[in-house]
């Protein structure tokens, strides 16, 4: 299955609320976040992260609810629906090696979702989590993503919110700049 839009995601999502007993902060990211801006034609997988352990367990139990077989993934506590060939991969607190920092937070676009507010992040700071994926990953589309994002945003929003992240992250990004961000 391959969601094409941001309505095709906003229904999944209303499917898997329904089953929800408390409300989480959710935080779309990676493809899910990049479908919502536009910027990728489609995605396979939904992407979340969550303030806190317990709300994404509450997010988890839902999925549960809904039919959704867990296994767990490195990073990712990753939910498949195999009769539709479907992923949701979920995490906490983190994206691979970024912080969900307070600005970061502060940065976050609300989109209602019936009672739900799912969150998004700011293009600048979806770079910062994209060019610390594909650098570590070199996936060609990890790294398109990347491109795609790093062409429409400021550079200096990314440096700001680079002081507020770890000196891996930093290293990350700024080898991911000297790589592939020259055409800029």
């Amino acid at each position: 299955m391959r969601f094409r839009d941001w309505e095709e995601i906003r229904k999944e999502l209303k499917r898997v609320t329904a089953h929800l007993k408390s409300q989480p902060r959710i935080i779309a990211i990676g493809g899910t976040a990049l479908v919502y801006y536009g910027l990728k034609g489609s995605t396979r997988y939904l992407d979340f992260v969550f303030p806190s352990q317990g709300e994404c367990f509450w997010f988890a139990e839902a999925l549960r609810e809904c039919g959704f077989d867990f296994r767990k993934g490195e990073n990712v506590w990753r939910f498949i629906d195999f009769t539709r060939d479907l992923y949701i991969d979920l995490s906490y607190g983190k994206m691979g090696d970024v912080t969900l920092s307070q600005t970061m937070f502060s940065r976050l676009k609300e989109e209602k979702i019936n009672t739900l507010s799912i969150w998004i992040p700011l293009l600048a700071d979806l770079f910062i989590m994209k060019a610390c994926h594909s650098i570590d990953t070199f996936e060609t589309d990890a790294i398109g993503d990347a491109k795609r994002i790093y062409e429409k945003i400021s550079l200096d929003l990314v440096h700001e919110e680079l002081r507020n992240q770890s000196e891996q992250v930093n290293e990350k990004v700024n080898r991911w700049l000297s790589e592939f961000g020259s055409s800029k």
